[in-house]
């Protein structure tokens, strides 16, 4: 979880250059346009890209069809931002996965879906608060309390899990964030989440070390053609001259 929702200043789902879902900070204004600024110069060829300048991090997750855009105080832990992409992965896919949000994923338009994951962005802005409603309001949600409250709304509460099994996970992940290099697995409503974060850091490590080898292959390779034509230059020399014969001249 997100220890201090202060330290988010803004985060959302996008399907391309397009904005599905989003929260932003109050205190942050104009921060909606800096975002899409963002999503719009992401490099190709990319599925995790994490840069801190000005003692901020913009963090952005790309798996399948949907991207996941965070910008985040450098103090937050990785581990707190991987929770941050899991839950908001999670929330995702059930949309998928129940059909209810098919006809908007199909044409997509600006915020379609902020209205179905607005409770999603309430449970991450108060997870450090313990639920306070009024901490809620003073971070700006776009939503407003009483779709939290509506049936529309109670049908997102098992995605965001038991208190008392939300608390026990808390505590996993300052237990896990520990240990350096420690696997990091959070149990979301029933599912590990960050499976898919964890497997893309390692494929880009595979990605470098495929890399350094083949580097070193060719370098191998152009040593052994370099001594290849010395060894033929030198016996055609010793033809040349029969032997030493040149030398003893």
């Amino acid at each position: 979880m997100i220890s201090n929702p202060r330290l988010l200043f803004y985060s959302c789902i996008a399907k391309g250059t397009v904005i599905l879902a989003e929260f932003s900070s109050k205190e942050e204004p104009g921060i909606e346009a800096l975002a899409l600024r963002c999503i719009e110069n992401v490099p190709p060829h990319h599925s995790m890209i994490s840069h801190t300048v000005r003692k901020r991090t913009y963090a952005f997750v790309v798996d399948g069809l949907f991207s996941y855009f965070a910008i985040l105080d450098e103090v937050v832990e990785k581990s707190e931002s991987l929770w941050l992409f899991g839950r908001l992965k999670s929330a995702t896919e059930a949309l998928v996965a129940d059909g209810s949000a098919s006809d908007s994923l199909d044409n997509p338009t600006q915020l379609c879906l902020q209205s179905k994951l607005d409770p999603v962005f309430a449970e991450i802005a108060a997870s450090g608060g313990g639920g306070n409603r009024d901490l809620e309001l003073e971070l700006g949600l776009v939503g407003s309390p009483r779709e939290l409250d509506s049936p529309k709304g109670r049908g997102f509460m098992p995605l965001l899990g038991k208190p008392l099994r939300v608390l026990k996970n808390k505590k996993r992940l300052q237990t896990e964030g520990k240990g350096e290099g420690a696997e990091k697995k959070v149990d979301l409503g029933g599912g590990v989440v960050s499976k898919g974060l964890r497997d893309g850091l390692l494929h880009d490590h595979h990605h470098r070390q495929k890399a350094k080898h083949i580097w070193r292959k060719h370098v191998w390779i152009v040593l052994m053609f370099d001594v290849c034509v010395c060894v033929v230059l030198f016996g055609i020399w010793l033809w040349v001259c029969q032997g030493f014969q040149c030398i003893q001249a």
